[in-house]
């Protein structure tokens, strides 16, 4: 690892948002050309970018059955368990719905999923089976009706058949072979194959991020989880060989970016020596290690100190993990929030993919002829004061019915 000063973090992080604005161009032109023309524009831009030539983008029923029997029993044992964990999870996270009834008006807060959603599952050189379950399942706790799923066809020229069995014990079926920004300009705009969907979730590489941004507003998109980050913010009380097989874990990666921030020299040089990318950081205290960890608000984050549970609240990040024995690498698989997290600082804002990500929360609003007589006055002074006199009309010609 490379030994940095502080100040020079920034420097680093700026770089990495340039590499997503430098293929804004090229996302452009290909859901431009998918919009336009649909299932052709896909199969040309897959030939052209993936070097492989498909004659049928969605993978049909054979192929899925196909799939799930080259999944191993004892796999199918492994992948039920990650499903059962973490749909328990995400069935805890309820929004409340509520009534209020009051001088004259009733008021009932409720939610509604969405009712098509489209699944974008990274393909790359290995079958994301963790991802599959971290995007699918939120999903399906919240009711969403239609599924659809989008991956690159890179396993010999389709998708990985541990990708397409699992979204199939998932019980999502349609699913397509296409990757990178041409998913999501499908998905988005819909073509003579692919459905249009209402949102887009699931994380991807800066193709499908620029992608994501592009259509923003045609469609819901979760968040822009890129590349992957880790920061470990520790003290002596670290342990070398696990915090140092942790970043190790997460540079494997491709593009990640990984920090290690810690109080203690001889601990960081010794980290620093086993981890072969990434930066750390001698830093003076573990306030300054906050303010640091702040201002990079990365998408995973290990705090490992004196303390821990307590310092974890003061700091901004995707998820946060406690302790020598929690290492992030649980968080991909089997601890239960979904792994589709936000990257690149928006952790700041944004929050990892939850169930919350497919409910409308909408009011119904119901007010009798009484509540004009006790507070139509509000609303017709507000009215006046924002000079929309249609607006106090609105509101007086109720009134004087009485």
């Amino acid at each position: 690892m490379l030994l940095i000063k502080a100040q020079q973090i920034q420097d680093i992080l700026k770089k990495r948002k340039k590499i997503l604005s430098s293929v804004e161009k090229t996302a452009a032109r290909i859901i431009s050309d998918v919009e336009k023309n649909g299932d052709k524009a896909i199969i040309r831009w897959t030939k052209k970018l993936d070097r492989i030539r498909i004659d049928e983008i969605q993978v049909s029923n054979d192929e899925i059955h196909s799939a799930a029997r080259k999944i191993s029993s004892q796999d199918k044992r492994v992948i039920r368990k990650a499903i059962e964990r973490i749909t328990r999870y995400h069935r805890k996270q309820r929004i409340p719905v509520f009534t209020i009834n009051e001088n004259g008006m009733r008021i009932k807060f409720r939610t509604k999923p969405v009712e098509k959603v489209g699944l974008y599952i990274p393909g790359g050189s290995a079958p994301l089976v963790s991802t599959t379950i971290m995007t699918a399942i939120p999903a399906k706790v919240a009711k969403v009706k239609e599924i659809t799923a989008c991956s690159p066809p890179t396993y010999k020229g389709t998708i990985h058949p541990y990708i397409v069995g699992c979204l199939s014990m998932l019980g999502v079926k349609r699913i397509f072979k296409i990757g990178g920004s041409q998913a999501i300009a499908a998905m988005a705009y819909g073509t003579e194959s692919v459905p249009k969907v209402d949102i887009i979730v699931g994380p991807g590489n800066v193709y499908v991020n620029a992608a994501k941004r592009l259509v923003a507003g045609t469609v819901g998109i979760d968040l822009f989880a890129g590349p992957s980050e880790l920061a470990v913010l520790a003290d002596s009380t670290a342990n070398v060989e696990f915090v140092s097989a942790d970043l190790n874990a997460q540079a494997e990666h491709r593009y990640s970016c990984v920090f290690f921030l810690c109080t203690d020299s001889k601990i960081g040089k010794e980290v620093s020596k086993k981890v072969k990318e990434g930066y750390w950081i001698k830093i003076s205290s573990i306030d300054e290690g906050v303010e640091i960890i702040n201002r990079i608000a990365p998408e995973h984050l290990q705090v490992i100190c004196k303390d821990a549970g307590n310092i974890a609240e003061k700091l901004i990040a995707g998820a946060i993990f406690i302790g020598n024995y929690t290492p992030c690498a649980l968080g991909d698989y089997i601890a239960g929030p979904s792994h589709t997290l936000p990257t690149g600082g928006t952790a700041s804002f944004d929050s990892g993919l939850n169930v919350f990500d497919f409910l409308r929360t909408f009011a119904i609003i119901e007010a009798s002829s009484d509540f004009f007589k006790k507070n139509g006055i509000i609303s017709e002074r507000l009215a006046e004061i924002e000079n929309l006199l249609k607006h106090r009309n609105s509101i007086q010609i109720r009134e004087k019915e009485h």
